[in-house]
This record gives C-alpha cells, sequence and structure tokens, in this order.
C-alpha cells in the first residue's frame, strides 16, 4: 500500500508540473535572447532557496531567431520565453490556436512589479488575447539611429542622414530583421506609420531605390546585435541600443537620435508556455516578478542599452542614461511605432526586396 502512495503522489507532482529529481528540487528551462537570464541565475536561485525551500536548476537556451520561441512554446521544450510583442499572433506562428493555445496565462497576483509597468506598455494589445493576458512586458528598444558624436558633431534629424554620400561605408545596419531597413527607407521617403507596415500603400519602386542605395552603401550587415567592435570606425549605425552602450562603456562616444520622421521598435515579453504546470508556473511568474525589480530594470539600461518597462526605477540609473534610453518616459512611447503583424502579400514583398537589395553588396 506505501508503494503504491508514493507512485500515486509521483503521478500528481508529474502531473501539476512539478519536476519530480527528489525532494526539494525543482527545474526551470528558459529561452530567451543572450543576456536576458544567465547574469541573475545566482541571485534567483537564492530568492527560490529561500522563500520556496526549492534547490533550483535553471536551464538557458539563447536562440538566434525568433522562430525558436514559438518551437519552444510548441514543443514544450521551454516553461518561459522572451519572444517580441508581434510574434505570438503572426500567422506564422500563432499561438492561440483553439484547443491548442502555446502560451498560459500568467497570475498577476505573483507579479505585484506588474504595478509598475508604463502605461503605455500595459495597454499593448499584442499578448492579449479574448480579453486575458498572456505575457508581461520585460523591456523595450528602438531600431534605432545610432551616431558617433566623434564624428558627427550635430544629433542627426532625418534618416536620410544614412544617404548622405559622406557617410558612404562609415555605417552598419541589420541582415536579419531586413523589414526594419524597408521601414526606414520608407520612413525616409515621407511615408507614415499607417503606410510604411503595407505595400499596398506605398511606392514599392521608389521604396526598393532607396532600400538599395542604403545596403550597398552600408559598411557590415549585422545579424542579432551590431558589433560594439566596430562602433570606433563608424560615424552612424542602427541598433537596438546593446551596441551603442558597449561601445560606450569601451570608450565611445555614441548616442542614439531622434529622426523626425519617428521610428520603429519592439517590446520584448516574457511569456510562460503551456509546459510549464502548478509550482513550474508559479516559479515561471516568481521570474518574471524578479526580472521586473528595479535593481534588475536599471540592469536593462546598464547591460542591454535598451528601455526598462517600467518606471520606478529611480536614481538607479544615470541622468544621461534617463535621456538617452527614454526611462519612464510614458509620452516618448507614444511616438513609435511598435512591429506590427503585416499581411501575407507585404512580408513577401518585403523579403523580394531585401534579396534585390542584397545582390548589390
Amino acid at each position: 500500500m506505501k508503494r503504491i502512495l508514493v507512485c500515486v503522489i509521483a503521478v500528481v507532482m508529474l502531473l501539476s508540473g512539478q519536476v519530480w529529481a527528489g525532494a526539494g528540487k525543482a527545474e526551470l528551462k528558459i529561452t530567451c535572447w543572450e543576456g536576458y537570464a544567465k547574469p541573475y541565475l545566482k541571485d534567483f536561485k537564492k530568492l527560490v532557496k529561500e522563500k520556496h525551500g526549492l534547490d533550483l536548476e535553471i536551464k538557458i537556451h539563447n536562440p538566434v531567431d525568433q522562430d525558436e520561441f514559438y518551437e519552444a512554446a510548441k514543443k514544450g521544450t521551454a516553461d518561459l520565453i522572451s519572444p517580441p510583442q508581434d510574434l505570438a499572433k503572426n500567422p506564422k506562428f500563432y499561438c492561440f490556436k483553439e484547443g491548442d493555445f502555446l502560451l498560459r496565462e500568467p497570475d498577476l497576483l505573483n507579479i505585484p512589479n506588474f504595478k509598475h509597468i508604463l502605461p503605455f506598455f500595459r495597454k499593448d494589445q499584442a499578448l492579449i488575447y479574448k480579453k486575458k493576458r498572456y505575457g508581461v512586458p520585460y523591456n523595450c528598444g528602438p531600431y534605432g539611429l545610432a551616431y558617433n558624436t566623434a564624428v558627427v558633431k550635430q544629433a542627426p534629424t532625418s534618416w536620410n542622414i544614412f544617404f548622405e554620400p559622406r557617410y558612404k561605408g562609415k555605417y552598419t545596419i541589420n541582415n536579419n530583421f531586413p523589414k526594419c531597413n524597408i521601414w526606414i527607407s520608407a520612413l525616409a521617403l515621407g511615408y507614415s506609420y499607417e503606410e510604411m507596415f503595407d505595400i499596398a500603400k506605398m511606392d514599392r519602386k521608389k521604396v526598393q531605390e532607396r532600400l538599395n542605395l542604403l545596403v550597398k552603401n552600408a559598411k557590415s550587415l549585422w545579424d542579432g546585435a551590431a558589433d560594439p567592435k566596430e562602433f570606433p570606425q563608424l560615424s552612424l549605425a542602427t541598433t537596438w541600443g546593446f551596441a551603442a552602450q558597449k561601445a560606450n562603456l569601451n570608450g565611445g562616444k555614441w548616442l542614439l537620435a531622434q529622426p523626425k520622421e519617428g521610428g520603429s521598435a519592439w517590446i520584448d515579453y516574457w511569456c510562460i508556455t503551456k509546459a510549464a504546470r502548478g509550482m513550474t508556473k508559479q516559479l515561471c511568474e516568481e521570474w518574471i516578478n524578479f526580472m521586473l525589480d528595479p535593481v534588475r530594470q536599471a540592469d536593462v539600461v546598464h547591460a542591454q542599452g535598451v528601455s526598462p518597462a517600467v518606471g520606478n526605477v529611480g536614481k538607479l540609473v544615470s541622468e544621461s542614461e534617463k535621456k538617452m534610453f527614454h526611462v519612464g518616459d510614458n509620452d516618448y512611447f507614444k511616438t513609435v511605432a511598435l512591429w506590427r503583424v503585416m499581411d501575407e502579400k507585404t512580408v513577401k514583398a518585403f523579403a523580394e526586396m531585401w534579396a534585390e537589395a542584397k545582390k548589390l553588396r
């Protein structure tokens, strides 16, 4: 009878999402962008030990492409993922198929730091489905225009600076999110936010010509994140913000401009996948709350070079960092265009336009 009872308890724990690795042990699997988890493991494990009495093992996978977030959620190989806000409702990566939701609702009672998230981010509908929330904002970054103040003495006011002959071969742009380059090419031509996400609302030939020039004259194309080691050789760069911050930590003098045409931005979310159940799900919520703490949110600025989701970091960042990364500036975020899910026709056209532009390199 005792043996049967032990087996029943083990099965119940497995079904509830707890990892049966011995008493007082648990496991958490996280698929997230590089730098989003590893630096914080020691402190989080300590928190879990003190609060829940668990020895926690955390397995981290850093993807190279956002497709991996979807695959991790679909296959259940991660409990937590950190996708950009437009992924969940993208037809290619749809997470809300009836009867097979890939994400779980976080219990906000277990995430008290949620109340400090800026209104702009709380109102974002990307991870809201049928009035229910399936993700929590973590950070936000632009596809930004960075400039080397040692060379470019006045802050650029337009994306058109990339098309000035004097900067030929003196800038770098992204390679694996080509839509961002098409957006800035469109903005430089005067297209609005409502137009730049829809190829039917743009003159494709004109945008292609501008994109061709942008790609042809770039010194380099970067994947993932721009290379801060290259920045001393550059005058301009597109960046999520990471590289400019790292370049400055190594003696650079880079700032982010605010083009008059505006720009695009992403929000990375923490999302709990269908794999997380019971105590594992609660640990996911504990992690999200931990990452929204002012200390970790200040580190979003220091280590990542992007904007925190909360507005209560106070004096944990410098005045220059507040200005550069718009810390707590809810009104600023109202001026940017968050990445949107585009129709199939636009996605196909953008892929063709990028392929054509790259032939010129």
